[in-house]
């Protein structure tokens, strides 16, 4: 049986809603269709008792969920003593990232601890999806860094990497290009380009909510070069990291302004609780320790994420 059609399984059970289910899994519902019918065809049992709008899990269903959960913690175990040894041999670190957070010094400091570590093989893996338990077995990763924590177990620690706010771009054309600072509700009309499937989007979208308002998006895009360029043409206004659109010059042409209340994010390094760390991976974790480009106060250090 695949292991990830077990996954999958888990979490529909515990939904008993395929569109729920597929929404967290990140893939449609005739995949998941599909997936749990070749489980049932590997086993000879229904799963699940379908209806037009929700699903129960039958009695061979009851049974998959409560052992498939031995099954895939047994697994996940076996895979990291299996990574942990590896990684202990062939003096390897393995770190995964999510696809938007090279912007925040990520790659950089990677990239120097590597250049102080010419011994230590460094492999990277980028994730195209919010990083989940799974990530540090299937995907070989020791640490991963990423924003998004909604879908971590308990299990996964973090320590604090960076910490930004997200700010207004406004075109000199625009009427507001005069402010350096405004209340969030002003934005209520204010036609938004925003960052695209984004852990980002989601905080500002929140941050809306709270103020009682809904924003009118017209773009989204992960691409810096893109909303800049919408804005430099006045197509509309942008809210992205402050220091990711510092660093693109726009041109002269471009405002930036502070949004009240301010609206922070914060990046972290991951790490599962209670696996020993590689020899590499303790060098990198020391590193990073020293090296973090924020530390603060308000970050709980080695709490669950």
């Amino acid at each position: 049986m695949d292991i990830e059609f077990l996954r999958e399984f888990q979490v529909l059970s515990k939904t008993c809603s395929f569109q729920e289910a597929s929404e967290m899994l990140y893939i449609t519902n005739s995949t998941l269709s599909k997936h749990i019918q070749k489980m049932e065809a590997e086993l000879g049992h229904s799963l699940f008792e379908r209806s037009t709008r929700k699903v129960a899990l039958t009695g061979a269903g009851k049974i998959l969920q409560d052992k498939g959960e031995q099954i895939l913690s047994l697994y996940d175990e076996g895979i990291l003593q299996i990574n942990a040894e590896s990684a202990w041999e062939t003096n390897t670190l393995s770190i995964a990232f999510a696809g938007s957070q090279f912007r925040f010094g990520v790659l950089d400091t990677i990239f120097a601890f590597k250049d102080t570590h010419l011994a230590i093989n460094v492999q990277l893996t980028e994730l195209d999806e919010p990083p989940q338990k799974s990530v540090f077995t299937d995907k070989q990763a020791e640490f991963i860094f990423a924003g998004d924590l909604n879908r971590m177990s308990k299990e996964v620690l973090r320590y604090p990497f960076w910490k930004e706010e997200l700010v207004l771009l406004v075109s000199d054309q625009n009427p507001l290009a005069h402010k350096t600072s405004m209340e969030l509700q002003e934005l209520a009309r204010e036609p938004l380009v925003l960052p695209y499937k984004d852990f980002l989007q989601n905080i500002f979208l929140k941050a809306c909510g709270d103020a009682g308002f809904t924003p009118n998006i017209k773009l989204c895009t992960q691409s810096p070069q893109t909303a800049l360029q919408l804005v430099a043409n006045n197509y509309a206004s942008a809210v992205f990291p402050r220091d990711c659109l510092i660093s693109h010059n726009g041109g002269e042409n471009l405002h930036v302004i502070s949004l009240a209340p301010v609206i922070t994010f914060e990046i972290y390094m991951l790490y599962l609780d209670g696996r020993s760390f590689s020899q590499a991976g303790k060098q990198f974790y020391d590193y990073v320790c020293r090296e973090a480009a924020f530390t603060s106060e308000s970050f709980q250090k080695g709490e669950p994420a």
